[in-house]
């Protein structure tokens, strides 16, 4: 018997596709992108640039969805009893070891940058090691925007939303109480609600959040409320492909809004809260049609998707890292960024970067998951 069919826990496989897809976008967003926007910016197409940018780091925004979904819909259903001590054992225990071991291969990486200097460590990865600035990111929720490994910053938003799921869960609606025109009026509210929030903090407390710098720290969990609220409702109500497709349109207006707003009136802030509202409603949109859609479902939760979406966190939490030393060894013997730093980076980073995620998994990540189909296929061509 194999493995997919043999697992009889409850554990939707699809939105492990789903959550794959949102890896590998993040993962060409930190490969590729920049390159292919600074591209784009010399074509005189800022803006194609600016939304592409937006595009691709939007794997972000859809695991975020995913996570209220994932992570709240058996309490919110009643399937599941709730205990709020053993909640937060089992989050910890889920995400905090593959994280401290990404977190002590990180450290090994900035302080090997730095021990051996390149021009690198002027144009790339100015980070530097410290055992305080270690001992500061065990703790993942980062409050000076210091990293050493910058994709992190989402880790701590993550984490931000596990500490306040225990209050959403009791004081959410049951299911038949969540009528159309109440999800209706809570997004519009949430989008209002987290655009002022962003201007009120840009404009009296900067020091906290930013429009005009990055700011890379919990603060920014003011920016993706709508994600989260979208993957709340669905995890309490099932929504049909109707749902979906108005979703999926109505976060295309807000996009449409975002692009007016950066083309028209020449402002470019460098998160604007409309666009991640945009795409919160996009993949909400996705996620309802992959619930209903029998074909996409299909497609989803093919056996590679799974196997790829169960190595997502790992994935997630390693491949910076490892582009960074990729990137400072290479250094050493091409002088300066040129076609052909960027293509022996990209032929040794990317397949290191997926093998050392597939170690990550192997040897740690795995250990503490539940329900997982493809543990024991190391490689993708050995699920049976």
């Amino acid at each position: 018997m194999s493995d997919l069919a043999g697992n009889k826990q409850e554990r939707f496989h699809f939105l492990d596709g789903l959550r794959g897809i949102a890896a590998l976008m993040i993962f060409f967003h930190h490969a590729f992108t920049a390159n292919i926007v600074h591209f784009l910016d010399r074509l005189g197409m800022p803006g194609t640039g600016y939304y592409f940018q937006h595009f691709t780091q939007s794997g972000v925004d859809l695991f975020f969805v995913l996570s209220g979904v994932v992570l709240l819909r058996p309490y919110i259903r009643r399937q599941r009893q709730f205990h709020v001590i053993d909640y937060f054992k089992r989050r910890a225990k889920r995400i905090y070891p593959p994280y401290f071991f990404a977190l002590l291969f990180a450290a090994f990486v900035v302080w090997e940058n730095n021990a051996f200097p390149t021009w690198y460590n002027v144009s790339g990865m100015r980070t530097q090691f410290s055992w305080l600035e270690t001992f500061k990111e065990a703790f993942i929720v980062n409050r000076d925007g210091v990293y050493y490994n910058l994709a992190w910053w989402s880790l701590g938003i993550e984490v931000v939303f596990y500490l306040i799921a225990p209050l959403v869960i009791f004081v959410f609606p049951k299911k038949y109480d969540i009528s159309d025109l109440k999800v209706a009026g809570a997004i519009i509210v949430t989008v209002l609600l987290a655009t002022w929030l962003q201007f009120f903090f840009t404009d009296h407390f900067a020091f906290i959040y930013s429009l005009t710098y990055d700011v890379s720290s919990v603060s920014k969990f003011v920016e993706y409320p709508l994600c989260f609220l979208m993957g709340v409702f669905l995890a309490a109500k099932d929504f049909n492909i109707k749902h979906g497709i108005c979703f999926i349109l109505f976060g295309l207006v807000l996009l449409g809004c975002g692009w007016y707003h950066v083309s028209y009136m020449e402002q470019e802030p460098h998160y604007y809260p409309i666009l991640h509202s945009g795409y919160a409603l996009i993949y909400a949109g996705v996620i309802a049609l992959a619930f209903n859609a029998q074909s996409f479902k299909a497609f989803l939760s093919r056996p590679l998707m799974i196997w790829l979406g169960e190595r997502s966190y790992s994935l997630f939490l390693i491949h910076f890292s490892v582009f960074y030393l990729t990137d400072n060894v290479v250094s050493h013997f091409i002088d300066g960024r040129n076609v052909y730093y960027g293509i022996w980076t990209r032929l040794i980073g990317i397949p290191l970067a997926f093998f050392a995620a597939l170690l990550l998994f192997w040897f740690v990540e795995k250990k503490q998951a539940r329900g997982l189909v493809t543990a024991n296929a190391f490689w993708p061509w050995q699920m049976r």
